[in-house]
């Protein structure tokens, strides 16, 4: 059975979904939840990168959370240039978030490098 793309070094969140759902119902209907703790793990493992993995979070700064980059007409205007001197505000979910979590925050992206083949 397959969901989603996976090409052996990156997937999608939706296999990941997927793989924790389908597991779940097999938990339910045979009493052994072995493999749903298995997806579960993997889900965590891959979600959750590593300190290695994302680098650049100790260097965020959330009352500057990004530059401003205006929209353009045509695609062949992209990418646009970002401008830093323009108000972005603060970002309010920072110390929430990194008291609860730590370093250790699960990506918010459809695909996912599980291998770390595109590196660092």
């Amino acid at each position: 059975m397959v969901e989603a793309p996976d090409y052996g070094h990156a997937t999608t969140s939706e296999a990941f979904s997927f793989m924790t759902w389908l597991t779940a119902v097999k938990g339910k209907i045979s009493g052994n939840w072995a493999d749903y703790q298995n997806a579960w793990n993997k889900t965590e493992q891959y979600m959750i990168p590593s300190a290695q993995d994302q680098p650049g979070f100790s260097t965020y700064n959330p009352n500057s959370p990004a530059d401003y980059a205006p929209e353009a007409d045509l695609p062949s205007s992209y990418p646009t240039n970002g401008d830093a001197n323009f108000p972005t505000g603060i970002d309010p979910t920072w110390s929430e978030l990194s008291s609860a979590y730590g370093s250790t925050l699960y990506q918010m992206h459809w695909l996912m490098d599980v291998d770390n083949w595109y590196g660092l």
